[in-house]
């Protein structure tokens, strides 16, 4: 369904989150998680609510939501299943499971399962493969019966303990604590970020920063030394 238009707990928490930091615009990738986490990705509302909160366009914010894997354009279930289709787990089955996924669901997204898929570039197990992720925490060397098995477990809302050690919380949950939101480190952060903003030479946001480690110049933006940034 359609996201509800932000709710006032998001914008207290994005200002929250802008003030931990000397330069607020440091703060847009936590404060897309932080999107996130209230609106299951990154809606227009939360791109147009981090733009106001930061003062950056609305341009500027989507480039780097798209740039970045871990946030995500479309609406995504309480669990992403993300499943590694680099040479070795796709040799070692994982394009099968893949596949099979996107048959079982009907195509990458099933809201009434509350259910997403994607591929997933190497996760860096490759002695683990076929490798699968429910929220980012890392299932290995699964039969196709084990990888199907693990869809059944989230579907139903129970997905079993991962090779961490830890049963995943929700997409929701996930969100949130990469948000930052809750460490409990706000005041200490908050005074940090004022005191620099009131040295002599505060910190800048200098031109030619980029967030985007891009190699193709056509997807930097110029940000100047004023912190407007013109964008395409």
């Amino acid at each position: 369904g359609h996201a509800m238009p932000i709710d006032e707990r998001t914008r207290a928490e994005a200002q929250v989150l802008a003030r931990r930091y000397p330069v607020p615009r440091a703060a847009l990738l936590p404060m897309l998680h932080l999107v996130q986490s209230a609106e299951g990705y990154v809606s227009e509302d939360g791109i147009a609510l981090c733009a106001e909160v930061l003062d950056i366009t609305k341009a500027e914010v989507a480039s780097v939501s798209t740039f970045y894997t871990m946030y995500k354009r479309e609406q995504v279930g309480d669990w992403l299943l993300s499943v590694c289709t680099n040479p070795t787990c796709q040799i070692a089955g994982g394009q099968a499971i893949y596949d099979d996924y996107v048959k079982a669901l009907g195509g990458h997204h099933d809201a009434e399962a509350g259910v997403t898929v994607e591929h997933a570039e190497c996760l860096g197990i490759c002695g683990d493969a076929p490798v699968v992720q429910v929220n980012y925490e890392m299932y290995g060397r699964l039969s196709h019966a084990d990888g199907m098995g693990l869809l059944d477990a989230a579907k139903k809302g129970e997905p079993p303990v991962a090779l961490s050690g830890i049963t995943p919380p929700t997409f929701r949950e996930v969100e949130r604590e990469l948000s930052g939101i809750d460490d409990g480190v706000d005041a200490q952060l908050a005074e940090a970020a004022a005191l620099q903003q009131a040295m002599a030479n505060p910190p800048a946001w200098r031109s030619g920063e980029t967030f985007l480690p891009a190699p193709n110049e056509g997807l930097m933006i110029d940000q100047t030394a004023g912190g407007t940034g013109g964008a395409a």
